[in-house]
């Protein structure tokens, strides 16, 4: 009987696949030998199992699961077979699209950290205008680093995007004018995150309307610390006649999500702006 039948051996060559991979398939069911020796316990398989088996190994590529497999053989039938394999081509299809959507964000990412290789000037004040955004904040100021920390974890919680807090600049805090001089206080400072607004459900999200900005990139230890290369700016708004319109926000370019040197750690301040009343302007309007 044995000379009409393949070794699982001979089997598994035929098919390139392994005798584990038969044995396996033996055991759940999916593919059983012809005859099983009763002395060696080896097993022996008909040509029905190895046109079986070649069809196992194409549903496999296919992607389907054992337990899917053994469904398509279970009564099977033209309109059954149909039904399983249109439903593994949507299920393949939403596979694509999620890889397409992380193809996407990953090129946003590695696009993002080219740009942060090739920025302006560090510690040079310049001009720039930031068109309308949109941030989540609780709108409290957290305390400090470690309170900072458990904020931005539940604000992240928000978040519906894929890998959103990763090489990106969307981490930072909002406050006020303190924040450029020196001062053995803590600066109180809000926690945010910058955020597309169709990403979020509405509770927590700011607007941010467009703005001219004076900014400056700044190597620092961290959000809500007073840096002396603020001076710079500070002189920057008196010799343009600048007033401060608004909260000024600290933000991580380089943070780390993407390096362990703090030497690489880089912040970003941005400061909205206004031209300044003149005296005469002022005595006028009173």
């Amino acid at each position: 009987m044995k000379n009409d039948l393949l070794s699982i051996t001979e089997l598994a060559r035929l098919r390139k696949v392994t005798s584990e991979t038969l044995r396996h398939y033996d055991r759940v069911g999916l593919i059983k030998p012809d005859y099983v020796d009763p002395q060696t316990r080896y097993r022996y398989y008909s040509i029905r199992q190895y046109e079986r088996l070649g069809t196992i190994k194409e549903l496999r590529s296919l992607g389907l699961s054992v337990e899917e497999i053994k469904e398509y053989f279970d009564g099977r039938n033209l309109e059954k077979s149909l039904r399983i394999l249109k439903e593994r081509q949507r299920l393949l299809i939403r596979e694509i699209e999620e890889k397409m959507l992380l193809s996407q964000v990953l090129a946003r990412k590695l696009h993002f950290l080219d740009d942060v290789r090739h920025l302006p000037a560090i510690g040079v004040p310049f001009k720039c205008h930031i068109p309308k955004r949109y941030l989540i904040t609780f709108g409290e100021p957290a305390g400090g680093p470690r309170e900072h920390a458990f904020a931005f974890t539940k604000l992240e919680q928000y978040l519906t995007d894929v890998a959103p807090v990763l090489a990106s600049d969307c981490i930072g805090v909002y406050c006020d004018q303190r924040i450029l001089y020196p001062s053995e206080s803590y600066i109180p400072c809000v926690p945010m995150l910058f955020v597309q607004p169709d990403s979020i459900e509405k509770d927590h999200m700011v607007t941010v309307p467009a703005n001219e900005y004076l900014c400056m990139f700044y190597r620092g230890t961290g959000l809500e610390e007073y840096n002396e290369s603020f001076e710079l700016l500070k002189r920057y708004l008196d010799l343009y006649n600048l007033d401060i319109a608004g909260n000024i926000f600290q933000i991580y370019k380089i943070d780390k999500t993407v390096t362990d040197d703090p030497e690489e750690t880089l912040l970003e301040i941005q400061v909205p702006i206004k031209l300044a009343k003149k005296p005469d302007e002022d005595a006028s309007s009173s």
